[in-house]
């Protein structure tokens, strides 16, 4: 198959590009001039650079192809990248959406479990959640930029929407979850946040993308997550697997969006992106949990060991096991 995949140079997208690659697809990668094709060197793929704006590229790169995967999205939250997240998890899923759908194509939108909405605590959510979550400024604009995609739908366009969760795995691991690994493997890191996460395998994740752009309803959404893990044991599972002592220090619900929003006030001075923020700090003080029972008996999508996937993550990070 002729698939494109935009903003295949990502943690999910080179997973991607090297799931279909290996399968024998003819890959092109549409990527910004400047991202790094590094992780994607090892995978027979075509090199296609421009911007989410230039019609006439993306209308080149996907006429004449049979899939195309959307990944490209700006996670910030933070109100100074507003104009550049809108732009790019709304305005451009819009473009993409409707030159797919003159082409011809079969579009997988990526969206974000986080476009789903926050359950409740003892809650689980599915698809038919309905959205709650618009303090979170990220989270909304993945809302919207699903909406766009249904609206082309409307007018034919043939499209599918995963949702993945809080995604772990080897390959191109993100710089941000390689130091989260080495700060708990030094033994530094004492804490943890008192929420849950829903964790997803990128190697299960990128057979679920797959079989989405195979077997998935046209308009349908599906969340493509794992298991849901505290942080308690997702930390300590990073422990054991690097030898280290595991963090035991149970923090208050209350003080990370407090911390959050101090982190805020003293990076604007710095000028540079804070560890944590207001929202980031509410949700990790949460159980963030959902179900994928949809994808799995639909597009017969498998959720394996999260353990194993922490095990891959750790050996990806280049993280050596302490000997006891």
């Amino acid at each position: 198959m002729r698939i494109v995949v935009i903003g295949g140079t990502g943690f999910i997208g080179v997973n991607l590009v090297g799931f279909l690659s290996n399968r024998g697809d003819e890959v092109s990668v549409y990527h910004r001039k400047s991202a790094s094709l590094d992780h994607l060197q090892p995978f027979d793929f075509k090199s296609v650079p421009g911007e989410m704006y230039e019609e006439d590229k993306l209308k080149q790169v996907i006429s004449g192809c049979d899939v195309v995967y959307n990944l490209a999205a700006c996670p910030s939250s933070l109100k100074k990248d507003e104009a550049l997240r809108n732009a790019v998890n709304i305005v451009a899923p819009r473009l993409i959406a409707r030159l797919t759908r003159e082409a011809g194509a079969r579009l997988v939108h990526v969206s974000s479990i986080a476009a789903i909405g926050a359950p409740s605590q003892g809650e689980i959510a599915d698809e038919t959640f309905i959205f709650n979550n618009y303090k979170d400024s990220y989270a909304f604009s993945k809302h919207l930029g699903d909406k766009e995609i249904a609206q082309e739908v409307a007018q034919g366009l043939h499209a599918v929407i995963v949702c993945p969760g809080n995604v772990v795995g080897g390959r191109a691991i993100k710089q941000e979850q390689k130091n989260k690994f080495q700060s708990i493997a030094n033994g530094t890191m004492k804490i943890y946040p008192p929420g849950g996460v829903c964790l997803t395998d990128v190697d299960d994740l990128v057979k679920g993308m797959a079989l989405a752009a195979q077997k998935g309803k046209v308009g349908s959404s599906y969340i493509l997550g794992g298991h849901n893990v505290k942080f308690k044991d997702y930390f300590g599972q990073i422990a054991i697997e690097t030898g280290s002592k595991q963090p035991w220090i149970r923090l208050p619900e209350f003080l990370l969006p407090l911390a959050g929003l101090c982190f805020e006030i003293l990076y604007s001075f710095l000028k540079t992106d804070p560890p944590l923020n207001r929202v980031s700090g509410a949700m990790v003080s949460k159980n963030l949990y959902y179900s994928s029972k949809l994808a799995e008996t639909e597009l017969g999508y498998v959720i394996g060991d999260w353990k194993k996937a922490l095990q891959k993550a750790v050996q990806g990070a280049n993280i050596e096991r302490k000997s006891n």
